[in-house]
């Protein structure tokens, strides 16, 4: 799972994609991907509300199990 909120806290910080990339453990792609999306939603600032996984499945509808047929077993 990738940690969107992480990575944004750090982008908007200052901190640059490369380092974000090392510290988070996640590709160099994966972190541009989410900036970018972040930043094509209009997302500037991240706050207490926006949880890692609200995060998610704003910035990627296509990647939830839900789009892709699958449902949650409860």
């Amino acid at each position: 799972m990738v940690n969107c909120r992480k990575i944004l806290e750090l982008y908007f910080e200052g901190v640059s994609q490369r380092t974000i990339s090392s510290s988070t453990g996640h590709s160099r792609n994966t972190v541009s991907d989410v900036v970018h999306r972040a930043r094509k939603l209009g997302i500037e600032s991240v706050n207490d509300t926006m949880t890692n996984q609200w995060l998610e499945a704003f910035l990627f509808p296509e990647k939830q199990a839900i789009e892709k047929g699958y449902f949650p077993v409860y």
